[in-house]
């Protein structure tokens, strides 16, 4: 037995002199308070939709989001890593990484900015309320994502969680056009006895900086409030930040007209002066995928000059502006 107990405590590991500390000698930690995720806000004046490419272009989408992070700890904290993912209208459309190592003291706020893009060629519910931000109507989006922060001494890695939400408009907006007609411009003259043609110059200001396309249905024509003709208008390209003027022809088919209109009409291409209204639902199209209705901030009406029947002489007086008579 003696022999025994000694061949154990031989074997037995030296202890460790008392200056050498081990590795891992804590056994447990038990946190003085709670800790807490980074809080994300939504900087509204930097978010904006930065690009929408027109299907036949791409389907390229950019959103610039601008947001503020604050840390709710009780201690300064790194922000090493964020992995996301960007829903728009409700439908996951881009996923991504940010690595900004931004650093917040106990309690403070720093600014994070996004720049995300996503393909939305073959996403077309989408379509609509994209183009929608370009014409006043904010595109909700959300994100969210896995944190990863640290402290001074700690490391910490949180689950999938919302992080912000917000809406966008676009930074290019779509501005409704102004319309008006042009009387000096504007005439009514014989082609043949039988053939009137009215032809009224439309002047239309794009005052946005987006282009787009200017159409008309069931455009109708009248003079001195009698019906002489119908027709469907565009498209008609409209330069963002320009000015543009159209002519739009009326054929006038007197064998279909009433007599008021007739004898209106007569007197026109007589040599009267004449009051023209243009009346129809003038729609402009935003990138080839949604239309929106033209606020009309004045009716289309002009008066226009006596002239000789079958000519284009006159008094020239007819209405710049296309105020009413």
């Amino acid at each position: 037995m003696a022999l025994a107990a000694a061949w154990l405590v031989a074997c037995a590991p030296a202890p460790a002199p008392a200056s050498v500390e081990r590795e891992g000698e804590i056994t447990s930690a038990t946190p003085i308070g709670d800790v807490f995720a980074p809080r994300f806000e939504v900087e509204v004046d930097a978010t904006h939709i930065e690009r929408f490419d027109p299907p036949g272009a791409g389907g390229g989408f950019a959103l610039a989001v601008g947001s503020s992070v604050r840390n709710p700890n009780a201690f300064p904290i790194v922000l090493q890593s964020v992995e996301y993912t960007l829903s728009i209208a409700g439908e996951a459309v881009a996923t991504g990484r940010l690595e900004p190592a931004l650093e917040l003291n106990a309690g403070a706020s720093g600014a994070l900015d996004w720049a995300i893009a996503a393909d939305l060629t073959e996403r077309r519910a989408l379509w609509s309320a994209v183009v929608g931000a370009y014409a006043g109507t904010p595109l909700p989006f959300d994100v969210e994502g896995r944190l990863v922060f640290a402290s001074q001494s700690y490391v910490f890695t949180t689950g999938r969680r919302a992080l912000m939400s917000g809406t966008a408009l676009a930074r290019e907006a779509v501005r409704s056009p102004r319309l008006r007609l042009d009387g000096v411009s504007s005439r009514i003259a014989l082609v043949r006895s039988d053939a009137p043609v009215a032809v009224i110059t439309l002047v239309a200001a794009n005052p946005g900086d987006v282009g787009y396309f200017l159409s008309a249905r069931d455009v109708v024509l009248e003079l001195d409030g009698f019906v002489l003709a119908t027709l469907d208008l565009g498209p008609v390209p409209m330069p963002a930040g320009e000015t543009i003027r159209t002519e739009i022809t009326f054929l006038i088919d007197r064998a279909r007209l009433s007599s008021d209109a007739e004898a209106a009409l007569a007197a026109v291409l007589g040599g009267q002066r004449g009051a023209v209204r243009v009346k129809g639902s003038f729609v402009y199209d935003v990138l080839g995928v949604d239309s929106f209705p033209v606020d009309l901030e004045r009716d289309l009406v002009v008066t226009l000059p006596g002239r000789v029947a079958g000519t284009d002489a006159g008094d020239d007086s007819g209405d710049h502006d296309g105020d009413a008579p």
